[in-house]
């Protein structure tokens, strides 16, 4: 586990289990690109479009195709390559990580666990340097919002490690909503949709979230240290020492 302490005090931890609890704390949950959150639009999760980097010489539309290369890094690979090239020709991030990356799962390195959370920073970090409008996004956010993905509905292996879940939130909000829809039934689809989004969104003092929550924590960690002007303290070492290749080249860290 990696300790990042912010500018207030606070203490972030990678890799541990959170209890944050919804009445108690002012969290700000994300899961969607429409997700509408006290008046902003929260799409700051990696697969959300619309924040294009440059990294390496290279044009990512969105971070989360820059993360899943790095699953697919290894230099003495020549499959990797090519899987890269696939991933990054996916229409979404969401199409990369849900229809491409299970193809090839069993070519994954067998050491990317070692790494996979001080990459995700590095990533992330990327995209904070690379894109103003994504800077901006961050910084609108309070600094003493606790930014936590949502991850309650997701059925994959690592929702517990990059989110967390909240399932009596969830129950709450699904009853709302079906008591709204209802009541909506005059308004046109679009309007219609942000109105329940808002609602969604606006229920969010139920329950306890539960989960390592290392994108929400990234997420702080960044906007912290655009703030302070400063950068996160990321592992580079570690990092160098994994010879990380796209396309065929060891990137420079």
């Amino acid at each position: 586990m990696t300790t990042y302490k912010l500018s207030n005090g606070t203490d972030i931890i990678l890799g541990k289990v959170e209890h944050y609890g919804a009445k108690t704390q002012n969290i700000w949950s994300f899961k969607q690109a429409k997700d509408v959150v006290h008046g902003i639009t929260l799409n700051i999760s990696n697969m959300c479009g619309g924040y294009a980097f440059e990294f390496a010489g290279r044009r990512w539309a969105d971070s989360e195709r820059l993360y899943l290369c790095g699953e697919f890094s290894d230099g003495d690979n020549p499959q990797h390559p090519i899987i890269q090239q696939i991933l990054c020709d996916a229409k979404s991030g969401y199409a990369a990580k849900r229809f491409y990356k299970p193809k090839f799962k069993s070519l994954v390195r067998a050491d990317f666990n070692e790494f996979r959370l001080q990459w995700m920073v590095f990533v992330v970090w990327q995209k904070c340097k690379g894109n103003v409008d994504f800077r901006k996004l961050l910084l609108s956010i309070p600094s003493d919002a606790i930014l936590v993905e949502d991850t309650t509905t997701d059925n994959g292996g690592s929702a517990d490690i990059w989110g967390c879940r909240n399932r009596e939130l969830l129950n709450a909000r699904k009853m709302q909503e079906d008591e709204l829809i209802q009541k909506l039934e005059c308004l046109s689809k679009k309007n219609r949709e942000r109105q329940l989004n808002i609602a969604w969104n606006t229920l969010d003092n139920i329950g306890t979230w539960i989960g390592q929550n290392n994108i929400g924590k990234i997420l702080m960690i960044c906007r912290n240290c655009l703030l302070n002007n400063t950068e996160p303290a990321i592992d580079l070492d570690l990092l160098r020492s994994k010879h990380i290749h796209l396309y065929g080249q060891e990137i420079e860290i």
